[in-house]
């Protein structure tokens, strides 16, 4: 029986390697969301996700995030900073209903459908990425902050 797994290019080649050293959000970033790690670099975030506290970080599409690149960096930050959580939550654990708040000190509502996952009406997509310091859920567009 022959079984196939799906796994982003730069963490398919470093399991290829042998390598069983883990990849910090930032640096999955890095490799696989260019417009996304720029981003994140220019609001001075690159710290929090590079570092060993845990993290969620709920990641726009790369095409929404192209319109961003031209903000001030403290708006950028204020945005950015309204996709991530602390703390790991993994899909499951988001209860519809419940708020939470991110880093950036907004709140956002969870709603939970039969078969997805709402984020502030943004809907998340399948699968997310866990990472040595969190995980990465990715969105089908951009939260309204």
């Amino acid at each position: 029986m022959l079984l196939v797994l799906c796994m982003p290019t730069a963490l398919a080649d470093r399991a290829a390697a042998g390598q069983t050293q883990r990849t910090t959000l930032m640096q999955y970033i890095m490799q696989e969301r260019p417009v996304l790690a720029s981003l994140i670099t220019k609001a001075g975030l690159t710290p929090i996700l590079s570092d060993n506290n845990p993290y969620t970080l709920l990641a726009p599409p790369e095409a929404e995030l192209k319109a961003l690149e031209q903000l001030p960096t403290a708006r950028l930050r204020a945005i950015l900073s309204g996709h991530i959580l602390k703390g790991i939550y993994q899909e499951s654990d988001f209860k519809d209903g419940a708020t939470l708040e991110t880093l950036a000190r907004t709140k956002i509502t969870i709603y939970r459908k039969k078969n997805y996952t709402l984020i502030d009406g943004v809907r998340l997509e399948k699968p997310a990425t866990q990472l040595e310091n969190g995980i990465l859920h990715s969105l089908a567009g951009k939260l309204a902050l």
